[in-house]
């Protein structure tokens, strides 16, 4: 029996034992899990919070703290220009816990709230409420703070007669739209700081003033004995104070509320209110410390421990997550960039040519953000051109992948091509190219090549006409020494000469004109060169019996490139004649005014309609008829004018001719 027993107490010894052990090593593993789960989801809080930080101080390292500069002992510029109290006493806690520096800015009241409006400034304490949460976020309470009224000591005031009652109230502050709203018949006087207002309340101008308790009873204080101020024992409010930050900080506030949760769970805000008050009772309403949680937290540290490990997995692998979205999410905007940069104007569509994206070229075209783009048809990006030609241009292009397709729009040139994209629920890629400089480049060429073969020929030419012309002048002077010779023969033989000599200097005219001399400056004879280019034409003048008249100083000279002027020259007077009838007049002028040279070429031809002007000097212009004219002959001139730093002007008047004026630069040396 005493065995039984010895065997039965030996045996509830060892399940003791067992069970202890077993209790033990849950609690052990509880204790592991917890601290491990708090270790993984404090790093990952403290990942969370040092990229989040990182990104809002990406052009600074610090925050601003910007509040009342007056308002004491919350906050206020001391005698010695240092920004002391107990709020940015706080500042100094808070920064300690981000591990970010908070520098504190002293303004005016209303400047500070227009300071944090505008992202100059990042925190600053106030009560919340719906006007003020249109412009700033807000934190979790910081402290609570009740507002009162100060009036004079012998006064028989209440909270009753509020509405009678003339009220000092600090501008911008949360009281005056309080006031507002719950006293709207009381008559308030706007102030700077509460200091301000209590001067007016000691010489009578105001009944009251309102403001935080604490800051009243600063003023109050002040006064000593001789106090002739006492607070209504009614506050009016008691609110949280919490802390406001700019719109677009959202991201920043669960940071922020675990800072201002650590920052009070330490107490740090009672030995702040212990140094500036000399009492215990912090101004934050302590809460009731919340048992339940630590109950709940036990009774579930045994399933903690048994998923500890898969929870840690878990953590780490949203991180991850996080962490790669983020690089994905920076690659797309990279692509994005890219694609926005690129100079052609580009959309991507799915298979009904609805539009997927738009390229940034593209968009500022059409004049439309990406959002009014997506899923409309792709002519809402062209209402710009004509219709017409866009449609057909898509028609055909889509039609072939790879197929390009030009058209014109107003003034310019464009190319159009589209891609067959392999890829799911994208169709095409359409790009779209202002080709107009091309082609302007593309026919100069044409012309300018065009130009040196008849150039060549015509040097050619020359060369062939002067041999018989030499040839002509020799035998006319070795008749001239004939003795027997009569007056008729020398009178016949002087007009041999002259006409010989006539077709050399036409002959070293069109050499001089196709000589190529590059961008070159010379110092030109203007008047020569009018006489030049007038000989150049002198057959088409002829034909249309068309009086010419240079108006032009034979000895004005000045510097210029004679290749680029040549080139203006022809082209105005070309459109001259071809503007006039039989009969014409054109003039050539040119004279000298201060520091600059003055070309005119007027004639008196069909003249320019007024709704022709606007593109008179577009490339591909023209109003001769079809295979008469090229549009660029203008555009030439005006290319040219240009490149001499110059500027030209037309005045003309239909059916009385036109007038274009060339002004350039005075280069005498």
């Amino acid at each position: 029996m005493r065995k039984d027993r010895e065997d039965w107490k030996q045996y509830l010894r060892e399940q003791n034992r067992k069970w202890a052990i077993l209790i033990v090593g849950i609690l052990v593993a509880v204790t592991i899990g917890v601290s491990l789960v708090s270790y993984a989801v404090k790093k990952t809080n403290d990942g969370e919070k040092y990229y989040t930080l990182q990104k809002y101080l990406k052009e600074k390292d610090y925050f601003i703290y910007g509040a009342n500069c007056n308002a004491p002992p919350l906050r206020f510029v001391d005698s010695d220009g240092v920004y002391k109290g107990v709020v940015v006493d706080y500042m100094s806690q808070l920064a300690l816990e981000l591990g970010v520096e908070i520098r504190t800015e002293p303004y005016p009241w209303e400047e500070a709230l227009e300071h944090l409006k505008n992202g100059e400034t990042d925190f600053c304490d106030m009560f919340a409420n719906e006007e003020r949460a249109k412009d700033y976020v807000f934190t979790d309470p910081i402290y609570n703070l009740r507002t009162g009224l100060a009036v004079q000591a012998d006064s028989q005031f209440t909270v009753d007669d509020i509405n009678t009652m003339c009220i000092a109230t600090e501008k911008g502050d949360y009281a005056n739209y309080y006031m507002q709203k719950n006293y709207p018949d009381a008559t308030l006087v706007y102030v700077n700081n509460v200091g301000e207002g209590m001067n007016l309340l000691s010489d009578g101008s105001v009944d009251a003033v309102v403001g935080d308790e604490p800051i009243l009873s600063y003023y109050i204080t002040e006064l000593g004995e001789t106090s002739q101020f006492r607070m209504i024992n009614t506050a009016l409010y008691e609110e949280p104070v919490v802390l406001a930050m700019p719109k677009g900080s959202e991201d920043l506030l669960p940071i922020i509320n675990r800072a201002i949760q650590e920052v009070n769970r330490q107490g740090q805000l009672e030995k702040i209110q212990q140094k500036w008050f000399g009492i215990s009772t912090p101004l934050i309403q302590a809460e009731p410390e919340k048992r339940y949680i630590r109950v709940v937290l036990i009774a579930g540290a045994i399933l903690l421990a048994t998923i500890s490990f898969v929870s840690l997995n878990n953590v780490s692998l949203k991180r991850m997550v996080r962490i790669r979205t983020r690089e994905l999410e920076n690659s797309r905007n990279e692509l994005q960039l890219i694609f926005d940069s690129i100079p052609e104007y580009i959309a991507i569509l799915d298979e009904k040519q609805n539009i997927i994206n738009a390229n940034k070229g593209i968009l500022q075209y059409a004049e439309l953000d990406i959002d009014q783009c997506v899923g409309k048809p792709v002519y809402a990006l062209f209402d710009k051109m004509q219709k017409e030609e866009i449609q057909k241009a898509l028609h055909e292009v889509l039609k072939q992948d790879g197929r390009q397709y030009k058209f014109k729009s107003g003034k310019d040139v464009y190319e159009m091509q589209t891609h067959h994209m392999k890829i799911p629920d994208i169709g095409v890629l359409l790009t779209l190219r202002n080709i107009t400089l091309d082609e302007v480049n593309r026919k100069q060429l044409l012309q300018s090549s065009k130009m040196l073969a008849v150039g060549q020929l015509a040097a050619g030419m020359a060369h062939q006409i002067r041999n018989p012309l030499s040839v002509i002048r020799m035998h006319t002077y070795m008749l001239r020494e004939n003795a027997s010779l009569d007056e008729n023969g020398k009178r016949s033989l002087a007009y041999i000469d002259e006409s010989a000599q006539k077709a050399n200097g036409i002959i070293d005219n069109v050499m001089n004109f196709w000589h190529i001399s590059g961008n070159q400056l010379e110092k030109i004879h203007l008047y020569t060169i009018f006489q030049s280019i007038l000989q150049l034409h002198e057959n088409a003048l002829k034909k249309k019996k068309i009086q010419t008249e240079i108006r032009c100083h034979e000895d004005l000279y000045f510097i210029c490139n004679p290749e680029a002027l040549k080139h203006i020259l022809v082209n105005l007077v070309s459109n001259a004649i071809d503007a006039m009838d039989f009969d014409g007049n054109l003039v050539l002028s040119g004279e000298k005014q201060d520091a600059e040279i003055i070309i005119c070429c007027r004639d008196d031809g069909c003249g320019i309609p007024e709704d022709c002007r606007e593109n008179l000097f577009n490339p591909f212009f023209t109003t001769k008829d079809p295979g008469k004219g090229t549009g660029l002959g203008l555009f030439i001139v005006y290319s040219e004018v240009e490149k001499l730093s110059g500027e030209i002007k037309v005045h003309s008047k239909v059916g009385y001719g036109t007038k274009f004026t060339i002004c350039l630069p005075n280069r005498e040396d």
